[in-house]
């Protein structure tokens, strides 16, 4: 009989672990919208895009936010799947200012910066539209309208319709922090290369 209860403690034991693990699993889900929805499933993408706002889509599932650099130049792309990322402990303190919920709805570009799109209780704004959207208590889907652009190094709004070249987008979310809050491990990468479509 003790051996029996025993199996039964380890049993639930090990259900209650499996249970707990799965309820931290962490997930960042990232999609560009404008006619239609793009989800970014692999790590290089291209999106061909209006040259009107579109929307950036962002799940978080028990990670607070994600990491994103923005340029109108292709140096990200000398990133590969696996390449190591400068700077990558230093993400928290290259942060550019945002604006909250997104009040200007616009998208930093910098050479040198990273904008950080979260959503965290301990603030009382995030740089999200204002409204999230709550899948479940682990999950939450944050939306930034894009309509223009700041370029961060030159102190000006650029509009859409201004933009010549391709826009050039890297999404970086961290797994993992040391006990000073600098990224230790990546959750994931992904690389976009958006193209304009020609005006008729």
């Amino acid at each position: 009989m003790r051996s029996y209860f025993k199996k039964a403690a380890l049993i639930v034991s090990l259900i209650t672990i499996h249970g707990f693990l799965f309820a931290q699993e962490k997930e960042v889900s990232i999609r560009i919208s404008q006619d239609e929805s793009v989800k970014l499933s692999e790590f290089n993408t291209t999106v061909q895009l209006e040259r009107k706002p579109f929307k950036i889509l962002v799940m978080l599932q028990n990670v607070q936010g994600v990491y994103v650099f923005a340029s109108i130049r292709d140096s990200i792309y000398r990133f590969t799947e696996t390449s190591p990322i400068r700077d990558f402990p230093y993400l928290p303190l290259l942060q550019l200012r945002e604006d909250e919920f997104n009040e200007n709805k616009e998208m930093n570009i910098s050479e040198t910066g990273w904008s950080y799109w979260f959503y965290d209780t301990a603030y009382e704004w995030h740089p999200f539209n204002h409204k999230l959207t709550r899948i479940d208590k682990d999950r939450i889907v944050g939306t930034k309208n894009i309509r223009q652009f700041f370029d961060v190094n030159e102190g000006r709004v650029i509009k859409i319709r201004e933009i010549n070249t391709p826009l050039y987008l890297f999404f970086v979310a961290v797994e993992e922090y040391d006990k000073d809050g600098k990224p230790l491990k990546e959750l994931v990468r992904r690389k976009v290369k958006v193209e304009w479509k020609n005006e008729e």
